[in-house]
């Protein structure tokens, strides 16, 4: 198993990245016409916070926390 330092000194300039980049979008977002009411009401941008939030939570599994949030649970039609 890699050592957890490591794997950060190899990952965190990307991971830097990623958060600037939404960081930039959301700010986009903001600035637009109704754009904080969108942030506030939009069911997409409320799951990115909720996904946020698993993303900060000290529980394991992050990723299949995330990935749960954002799929789509809705049952197939009978057929």
């Amino acid at each position: 198993m890699r050592d957890a330092s490591k794997v950060v000194e190899e990952t965190f300039a990307e991971m830097r990245w990623r958060c600037l980049s939404l960081a930039a979008d959301l700010d986009r977002i903001q600035r637009a016409n109704d754009g904080g009411k969108v942030l506030a009401s939009d069911a997409r941008l409320n799951k990115l916070r909720t996904a946020l939030q698993a993303l900060l939570g000290p529980e394991a599994d992050r990723a299949e926390r995330v990935q749960m949030i954002f799929s789509d649970m809705t049952p197939p039609p009978n057929r």
